[in-house]
């Protein structure tokens, strides 16, 4: 049953892409403390990674470097999110830098979450979740909610032509005409930033 389970749960990694996980991303496989004792045997033998409390990754060694590979804040942060069944959206700069519109690591990475307040220390970067109404995120696109957030962050007087210019590069037709349909009922300024954005 271990050497079973350990194989599923890998598998389970490889066929997602998990580059992080929690006890919760395996409990379709088996009940919840199995899966936990599976998991602490495997960072016993140091085939996974402790990151945080309950979040683990694949213990893989970069060859030329020497050192760990590991997963990104947001990986991490998107974990935990499923891990706690909260609904997400990175702000402020966390959403800019991820957007590609700034190369600068934030000094404090910023979620909006459907969750409580909540802080986290990161490969020592502080991770803030500021609590927001669910309907808020759920009502828009991952990509949508991106773009209002960076929209937001670059703010009203701040933002450039050149900054529209960049955000529209980043969203493929697809996604610009699903954003167009989701956003008619922001605030009128947002909208019109949109608008731009997404105009082919």
């Amino acid at each position: 049953m271990r050497t079973e389970l350990r194989k599923q749960i890998f598998k389970k990694i490889k066929d997602k892409n998990l580059k992080a996980f929690s006890c919760f991303d395996f409990t379709d496989l088996a009940p919840y403390k199995a899966i936990s004792k599976c998991l602490e045997r495997l960072e016993d033998s140091q085939d996974i990674r402790r990151i945080i409390q309950g979040i683990y990754c694949l213990n893989i060694i970069d060859r030329e470097l020497s050192i760990p590979v590991l997963p990104s804040v947001d990986e991490v942060v998107e974990c935990l999110a499923r891990k706690n069944k909260w609904i997400i959206s990175p702000s402020g700069n966390t959403a800019l830098n991820l957007m590609g519109l700034s190369t600068q690591v934030p000094a404090v990475y910023e979620y909006l979450s459907s969750g409580p307040y909540k802080d986290y220390e990161i490969y020592g970067i502080h991770v803030h979740l500021k609590r927001t109404m669910a309907r808020e995120l759920i009502s828009y696109s991952e990509k949508t909610l991106l773009l209002i957030q960076c929209i937001k962050a670059i703010g009203k007087e701040s933002i450039t032509f050149n900054d529209v210019a960049a955000l529209s590069l980043r969203l493929d037709t697809k996604e610009k005409r699903q954003t167009l349909k989701e956003t008619t009922a922001v605030q009128a300024w947002i909208r019109k930033i949109i608008v731009l954005v997404c105009n082919e």
